[in-house]
């Protein structure tokens, strides 16, 4: 069972790295009378586009790896490190392919003090 969790989580995370680079890829699914989604010009703007894929990426982070333990204080962690994992991933592929812009670089930078601040308590808590 837990191996085919991991290999759903694999797809998952896949595709979710895949709308984050190509999020036009959803035109193709709109309806004809829908507007299609256009490439915004700002750059904060096409990488906040990137980053709602970010979620998709969390939960095949989360397939992938499970929760440690069985009580709330693992699962919660690892909800939270799997999040802002899925975020940080979209927001660096939003960085890489859209450009630099000083905000997201920022909020990049604050979620990584979160997340090895979250892992860190984690793993000394665990000890």
């Amino acid at each position: 069972m837990m191996m085919v969790l991991q290999i759903l989580g694999g797809f998952v995370l896949t595709a979710g790295v895949l709308l984050a680079a190509v999020p036009e890829l959803v035109n193709r699914f709109k309806g004809p009378n829908d507007t299609p989604l256009t490439v915004p010009k700002e750059t904060g703007a096409a990488i906040s586009r990137r980053i709602r894929w970010g979620w998709v990426i969390a939960v095949g982070y989360l397939l992938m790896y499970p929760p440690i333990g069985l009580g709330l204080l693992p699962v919660l962690v690892t909800l939270a490190v799997a999040g802002i994992a899925g975020i940080m991933t979209a927001r660096l592929m939003g960085l890489m392919l859209d450009g630099i812009e000083m905000r997201h670089l920022f909020r990049f930078a604050a979620e990584s003090l979160i997340l090895g601040g979250l892992w860190t308590w984690f793993v000394r808590l665990s000890a």
